[in-house]
């Protein structure tokens, strides 16, 4: 083999493995992330655990959760939610759809959402969100399906409920439960747009579930009423 043949292979093995660590280099961020999310909602699931054993947990009316009800619960309780799965999965089996902001932090919460037996439905932005809806509203008219939403989110404003949740259900015929915690034994995060709040450890958290029934047009129609004739004390505390 003659000289310039071996420079060549030499500077093309050179390319190769400049291209290949251009690769690592490229995936190496992503490969963090996947660790960074592994880790925190390892340290999610834990604390929900250490609640869970050490807290005195009650449920009024989890039995309104059933097939063919829509779930709506407000963003500050999402992580609070997770013991709602917990419960549902544990002792009724059942399997709810969450619906999930396909931002960064939606990475997150979805695969919460999945440890407890949810299946997380990730929101999209833009121009794919008409197609979102399209395919959601055909879905949950399923008769198995079950989903939850937070009726504020996923970016406010703070306690002002959209009409998503209530659409999907006056469209499937469906009842709409409202899944909601007491304030006592929690850490509220004041700085964030939904006052986050996350419960204590050894304390008494307390989720209560009304049966709201189904959405009539009218009330569609006229959403502001309705939502004010639900949730009007909650919604003059903001």
């Amino acid at each position: 083999m003659s000289d310039s043949v071996k420079a060549k292979d030499k500077n093309g093995t050179k390319e190769r493995t400049d291209m290949e660590m251009q690769g690592v280099a490229k995936h190496f961020p992503m490969f963090m992330r996947r660790g960074t999310q592994h880790f925190v909602v390892g340290l999610w699931r834990f604390y929900v655990g250490l609640v869970a054993r050490t807290s005195k947990i009650e449920f009024h009316g989890i039995e309104q959760i059933d097939e063919n009800r829509m779930l709506g619960f407000w963003h500050e309780d999402s992580y609070c939610m997770q013991f709602v799965l917990r419960e549902l999965q544990r002792k009724y089996n059942k399997f709810v759809h969450v619906i999930v902001t396909s931002e960064r932090r939606g990475d997150y919460i979805a695969e919460m959402v999945s440890h407890y037996g949810g299946a997380p439905m990730r929101l999209p932005d833009g121009m794919k969100m008409r197609s979102f809806l399209k395919d959601l509203k055909e879905e949950s008219k399923k008769e198995s399906m079950t989903l939850a939403a937070a009726m504020d989110g996923p970016s406010g404003p703070y306690r002002k409920p959209k009409r998503l949740l209530f659409m999907l259900a006056h469209e499937a015929e469906k009842a709409v439960v409202y899944v909601r915690f007491q304030k006592k034994g929690m850490i509220t995060l004041p700085w964030r747009w939904d006052k986050y709040r996350i419960p204590l450890p050894f304390t008494k958290l307390i989720c209560n579930i009304d049966y709201f029934g189904q959405i009539e047009k009218d009330e569609l129609r006229n959403f502001d009423e309705y939502a004010k004739s639900k949730f009007g004390d909650i919604i003059s505390e903001v």
